[in-house]
């Protein structure tokens, strides 16, 4: 049997992340040989992190990076099994690592991520990684759970992550790109993350499902007199439905800092002090937890 000596083992430790015992027996199996080693604890957390106890990750990180021009902006919710692992300096790391390869890679879904090479210059995929580390020293899944990545041509894009890093959202706005621009981006990506009234369904009625508007007209018609003048009918519709595009849709939502401001006039108002006209293009907004 090769000698294995102490050094070597902490060396295996901390380039693969596995318990001291699993670092000597790759050792030992690998007869001293400490490339073979490496590949080993790599085999091994592999075949064990392919195959979690649970899918479930309620818990996990969101991140974001937008391009210093503020053409380009993604946002990534990484998840976990528990806040223990989420405030793991590793798991920050592949965050961080994640969330730069969202931004450099043409890449709009999670397992395109998890497809790309991972940084280190190892030739593992971002998948084999994370595999590694759920067999290894993190222990419970983990996965790309929200991706989204936006460009924009005419205008900007802007971010908002909460301090706990918990919820945060992506703002598109075409039209101009000026500092007042990138204000109203930081504003309206605040005001989707508080979700207040409600996280919206869509930034304006013309955007909304037309299955999901006729569902709505059924319901405020429900307990409607049908004896009432159809004029009248319609009209009684037609202010529930101004009530459910005011809670759902985003641009006739109440700005969450003014409640009295309605969030198409705070775009209104910035389209007159930049010159042009301005439209929220769309919005992603993920939050630890959530599917």
């Amino acid at each position: 049997m090769a000698d294995i000596n102490a050094k070597d083992v902490m060396k295996l430790k901390d380039l693969t992340s596995g318990g001291m015992m699993e670092c000597k027996k790759a050792l030992v199996d690998a007869n001293g040989n400490f490339d073979d080693a490496v590949k080993l604890m790599r085999e091994r957390s592999g075949a064990k992190g392919a195959t979690p106890k649970t899918t479930e990750m309620k818990e996990g990180l969101v991140a974001a990076k937008i391009s210093a021009d503020g053409k380009l902006g993604v946002l990534v919710r990484l998840g976990c099994q528990t806040d223990f692992v989420a405030r793991n300096e590793t798991f920050q790391k592949l965050l961080t690592d994640i969330t730069e390869l969202a931004f450099t890679n043409d890449v709009t879904t999670g397992p395109a991520v998890h497809a790309l090479p991972y940084p280190d210059g190892s030739g593992r995929t971002v998948d084999q990684v994370l595999k590694e580390l759920i067999g290894g020293s993190i222990k419970e899944n983990m996965a790309v759970t929200g991706l989204a990545r936006f460009t924009s041509a005419t205008g900007q894009v802007g971010k908002y992550i909460h301090h706990n890093s918990k919820v945060g959202a992506l703002v598109q706005v075409d039209g101009a790109a000026d500092d007042a621009v990138r204000v109203l981006l930081g504003e309206i990506a605040m005001h989707v993350t508080a979700g207040m009234p409600y996280v919206p369904m869509a930034v304006s009625r013309e955007d909304l499902d037309q299955a999901v508007v006729e569902k709505e007209k059924a319901l405020a018609a429900e307990g409607i007199d049908p004896k009432k003048p159809p004029q009248i009918i319609e009209k009684i519709v037609a202010g529930k439905l101004e009530k459910f595009f005011g809670d759902q849709c985003l641009v006739d939502q109440p700005f969450v800092k003014d409640e009295k401001m309605k969030v198409r006039e705070l775009v209104a108002q910035t389209a007159k002090a930049s010159g042009a006209p301005l439209k929220i293009v769309r919005f992603a907004r993920f939050k630890v937890g959530e599917g």
